[in-house]
């Protein structure tokens, strides 16, 4: 096989839709071409940042179902448009103008209202997300390699931060996957710890105490010199803290107590909070 004939099968064997023949042929030509392997490569970062980016993308469940619904109209719902069609015929021409108008204003005013920026609060954010990543309506990534992981998270804010990482293998949790959203303009990681305990999130992003509910409750680590911030919702608890720009929030159904005392053990002291 040619290094031509490799490169055009590298995107279908990436995505998993050559036959077997195929397949075996173009593995074997890996083998041997250095650049043809470095193409393979780059493709595979490629398809891993576009799950990347479609992880942040969540579509609600009655949009999915209204659309799939309307795929395939019933013959009633075929018959309709018709029946309309005869009644409204000798006026048609008459109000097309208004017609037309109304129509684009219906299918205007959806999309206007979608485009529409929505303040959202990012440590609500948190807790509310926590339950849809568990349920898996909130897609993220899996990850078996920890440092795979942190990878692919810092590539996706251009090496601006990086997620704040906790060693919880004494509590039996390792870290899983992990996913990056978008809120007002502003990037959080995510990452998914589970194990043996009460399965646990940590979001990492840039920003301030303002990020805070109205809520939340302040406790100051007299030694570390750091302030933590701890809310909840319907039993939910979030424990806020930062270092220097970047924000930590540790969600979880741990006890708030044991959340707090393990936000405080990873925390690094700083000069002033």
């Amino acid at each position: 096989m040619k290094c031509t004939e490799a490169q055009e099968l590298i995107t279908a064997l990436v995505d998993n839709e050559l036959s077997a023949l195929e397949r075996a042929s173009i593995e074997s030509h890996l083998q041997e071409c250095a650049t043809c392997q470095s193409a393979h490569r780059q493709e595979q970062a490629l398809k891993r940042e576009i799950r990347m980016a479609a992880a942040g993308m969540a579509v609600p469940a009655a949009l999915r179902e209204k659309i799939l619904s309307g795929l395939h109209p019933t013959a009633e719902q075929e018959e309709a448009p018709k029946k309309w069609e005869r009644l409204l015929w000798p006026a048609r021409l008459a109000f097309r103008p208004a017609f037309v108008f109304a129509l684009l204003l219906l299918l205007t005013l959806p999309i206007i209202h979608l485009m529409q920026p929505k303040k959202q609060s990012i440590s609500l954010f948190a807790l509310e997300s926590h339950q849809k990543i568990l349920q898996g309506t909130l897609a993220y990534i899996k990850e078996e390699s920890e440092e795979k992981l942190k990878e692919q998270l810092l590539r996706s804010v251009e090496g601006r931060f990086a997620p704040m990482g906790y060693d919880l293998s004494m509590m039996g949790l390792r870290p899983v996957g992990g996913t990056v959203q978008e809120i007002g303009g502003r990037k959080i990681l995510v990452v998914l710890y589970e194990g043996t305990a009460p399965a646990l999130i940590c979001y990492t992003f840039l920003g301030t105490e303002r990020d805070l509910p109205a809520d939340a409750s302040l406790f100051v680590d007299p030694e570390k010199r750091v302030g933590f911030y701890t809310f909840s919702r319907d039993g939910v608890n979030g424990v806020m803290h930062r270092e220097g720009t970047v924000i930590c929030i540790l969600v979880s159904r741990l006890p708030m107590g044991d959340l707090l005392a393990l936000a405080r053990s990873k925390a690094k002291p700083t000069p002033s909070f």
